[in-house]
């Protein structure tokens, strides 16, 4: 099958109906827990559903608010049990500790007949995941964003379980082009991996005039708007930001710095822009609604993540948060790093800088900020690219068929054993 803007899509199409779909999906975690990869799995099974006559049970934990998110979700054709507990870290000894939630795994593979499982989390679930695809003949899809296997490439023992973890997916979905190097780097076959980048939900992210409300609480009357959404986290540069924007004031004195998100980094962060002499203009708003993060898209003039490459391997490895912004028509600033060049077009819908070099991303600021006809025009450069190449149904459609010819492969294995038994499943290599 071919989806536009999709080169390393490997599956053909398929011969013939393989009938309604039972899914398992296991994931550390599921919405309405913030985080990009949610938001994916979230977007990617809603549209799925919408199309399809299949069903959906999704293995997760509990997060703040998950009983009226549940609530609301589940239908005849989807439901989600929140019985697992993450591991504290990837340390090795942390591994039997995934016994339990193997066990409530397989429970439900028992009660639940399902046709195939998705796990979108490497530890313990696609650990599980391999076992489950033992135990019971369940072809598994996997799940990749890139960090994966850039945060276990210095690790000791780690890359050995992931890479064996990998190597036994039937499938395996990587969200960007930096997962898909990845993948294809620690040597798994091309022919296993389909590269799918997040869509945009446009019933969502919209332009539209900005809210008097939020203006009246934030005090931006009058104000030029910069605005990041994001965990307040190293990895994505509100740090450097911070250290740009006295020379962007110097020129834009009416600068109001909107900052969203929460994280750990929060104090220090507050205590640098006072050190900086610029809290007067630097807003922390906290953890916000994502229903409500149109709404700050829309109050801003331009967006920007700084993001940069973290010594342990912590990385953006797209950055939905471009893209979401601009949807709405806004330009973007993002960091030159990870990948981010797929989701930001350097010089057309926003720029890409150098995350260490705080004069870099004044300059750019002050170009967006300064020439609203510059900043208008990649606003709309943005937009029109996302409607055109990132529409969430085409994913959807794209993830369903991978799934469905992965179950019909399997079953054509059960049926002739000798067919497609790969070295890995044989014993040969692990």
């Amino acid at each position: 099958m071919t989806v536009p803007g999709y080169p390393h899509s490997h599956s053909q199409p398929m011969a013939g109906n393989s009938g309604p779909l039972r899914f398992l999906v296991t994931a550390d975690s599921f919405l309405p827990h913030s985080g990009g990869s949610r938001v994916y799995y979230a977007n990617l099974y809603k549209n799925l559903l919408a199309m399809y006559p299949d069903t959906m049970t999704v293995l997760t934990r509990k997060v703040p608010g998950w009983k009226e998110f549940d609530r609301h979700e589940t239908g005849a054709n989807f439901r989600i049990q929140r019985f697992l507990k993450p591991l504290p870290n990837w340390k090795y000894w942390q591994l039997p500790k995934a016994i339990p939630q193997l066990a409530g795994e397989a429970a439900h593979v028992l009660a639940g007949s399902y046709d195939c499982l998705h796990c979108g989390d490497l530890f313990p679930q696609g650990l599980n995941g391999v076992a489950l695809r033992r135990l019971f003949r369940l072809p598994m899809l996997m799940f990749c964003h890139g960090d994966e296997v850039s945060q276990t490439d210095r690790r000791r023992y780690q890359p050995r379980v992931r890479n064996f973890i990998y190597r036994h997916a039937d499938v395996i979905i990587a969200a960007n082009q930096f997962a898909y190097d990845g993948l294809v780097r620690i040597g798994i076959p091309e022919d296993r991996l389909h590269k799918l980048t997040p869509g945009v939900n446009f019933e969502q992210f919209y332009p539209a005039p900005p809210r008097r409300d939020l203006i009246e609480r934030y005090g931006l009357q009058g104000a030029k708007v910069l605005l990041t959404v994001a965990r307040m986290v190293p990895r994505k540069g509100h740090k450097i930001v911070l250290e740009a924007l006295p020379q962007v004031i110097r020129e834009v004195p009416n600068l109001k710095y909107l900052i969203a998100g929460d994280g750990p980094e929060g104090p220090q962060l507050q205590q640098q822009a006072r050190q900086l002499g610029i809290q007067d203009a630097v807003i922390f708003a906290g953890d916000i609604p994502h229903g409500e993060v149109c709404d700050f898209y829309n109050l801003c003039n331009v967006f920007i993540m700084a993001n940069r490459l973290e010594a342990g391997g912590d990385v953006e490895s797209f950055g939905m948060v471009f893209t979401e912004a601009n949807a709405v028509g806004k330009p973007v600033i993002g960091g030159r790093s990870g990948g981010t060049a797929e989701a930001v077009l350097d010089g057309k819908t926003g720029f890409l800088a150098d995350p260490g070099n705080a004069d870099e991303i004044a300059r750019r600021l002050l170009q967006l900020l300064k020439n609203e006809d510059l900043a208008a025009s990649m606003g709309a450069a943005g937009m029109a690219r996302v409607r055109a190449e990132f529409n969430w149904s085409s994913r959807a459609q794209a993830v369903r068929q991978i799934s469905a010819e992965m179950v019909m492969r399997a079953r054509r294995e059960v049926q002739s054993p000798a067919a497609g038994v790969r070295p890995e499943d044989s014993g040969v290599s692990a």
